[in-house]
């Protein structure tokens, strides 16, 4: 098993355990975005030092001034922070930090460890401001203690990563370019809306999810299933919550009508594969040939691309729409 599907069980085995402790609404995942930020108003505001702020722990932190060093131990926030064009602020990130292409060359240290950095390396990097995701609660107070300001942000649905751009703009004074990104996203997630919204319940296609040739996949409370929905489709797996793992029998009796993977960075010829099974062969995603590998890091990280996958979804879904 290769470094990045190592990372990807990980995760999911993480978010599996975050759910069973505290559930998927919790009170941490609601209110990202700051009651002092501005929230869709019409003149552009700049931020004012020092700051306070809260993040998804709900703990309140100061910044004394604008951050000039920052580090990312957290892809999707990466790639908000790119965009806000905040590049040359980004002194720290990950092995795992791929988008925008060219994104790691600027950085003064990598960590090959996105979820248990070193903590030796990241001190001397003097960072004015650490973005965590999916972080234990420990690495985070470890940080903390150390006079370390963190904004943990770690959103799980799609309203909720607009309130994180809005958060992450306000907290590195770059407001104005986080409402342009808010308002591109929001622009697309409605036109994909309005292309779909009219399909009867009885017409809309049923999707298979696979993240795993094991047959894991996204249930109820997932972004996926979320994308699905949006996208005018039926997750066949809603019927399970969060992330679970199906039986064939279950998906060959549901039988899909698109089949969608999310594995193909690890796995070569992931479509024919499943094409391939001899079981699935009655299937109408199977016999129709509507299997589609999706860009993994674009349907899962929750940043400015992430309705660039409900598109892709949606296009897959209803060709003939788009």
């Amino acid at each position: 098993m290769n470094r990045k599907k190592q990372a990807f069980t990980l995760l999911i085995t993480l978010w599996v355990t975050l759910v069973l402790l505290s559930g998927c609404n919790s009170p941490s995942q609601q209110g990202a975005a700051p009651p002092e930020a501005p929230s869709g108003q019409d003149t552009i505001q700049t931020t004012s030092y020092p700051l306070t702020y809260t993040d998804d722990t709900g703990v309140a932190t100061t910044l004394e001034k604008e951050p000039q060093r920052i580090i990312s131990l957290a892809p999707p926030s990466t790639e908000i922070l790119s965009a806000l064009g905040l590049d040359r602020k980004l002194i720290g990130l990950t092995v795992y930090d791929n988008y925008p292409v060219g994104i790691q060359e600027n950085a003064e240290y990598i960590f090959e460890d996105s979820l248990n950095p070193n903590l030796e390396q990241l001190i001397q990097l003097k960072p004015d401001l650490v973005v965590t995701g999916m972080h234990k609660d420990s690495f985070i107070n470890s940080l903390r203690s150390l006079g370390i300001p963190v904004a943990h942000l770690n959103p799980q649905s799609l309203e909720s990563t607009y309130q994180t751009i809005e958060k992450l703009g306000y907290i590195t004074n770059t407001q104005e370019q986080a409402q342009a990104v808010l308002q591109g996203m929001k622009a697309k997630e409605q036109a994909i809306a309005d292309k779909v919204e009219a399909i009867k319940e009885s017409e809309r296609v049923r999707v298979w999810i696979e993240v795993d040739p094991g047959l894991f996949t996204a249930g109820a409370g997932t972004f996926l299933n979320e994308l699905i929905t949006k996208a005018g489709g039926i997750n066949i797996a809603s019927d399970v919550q969060d992330w679970a793992q199906y039986s064939e029998e279950q998906v060959i009796e549901k039988n899909p009508q698109v089949i969608l993977s999310t594995y193909s960075y690890y796995m070569d010829n992931v479509k024919a594969t499943i094409a391939a099974r001899p079981a699935w062969q009655a299937i109408d995603a199977v016999s129709n040939d509507r299997i589609y590998d999706l860009d993994s890091d674009m349907v899962t990280r929750s940043g400015p691309r992430i309705v660039d996958g409900l598109e892709t979804i949606a296009k897959a879904l209803y060709p003939e729409r788009f």
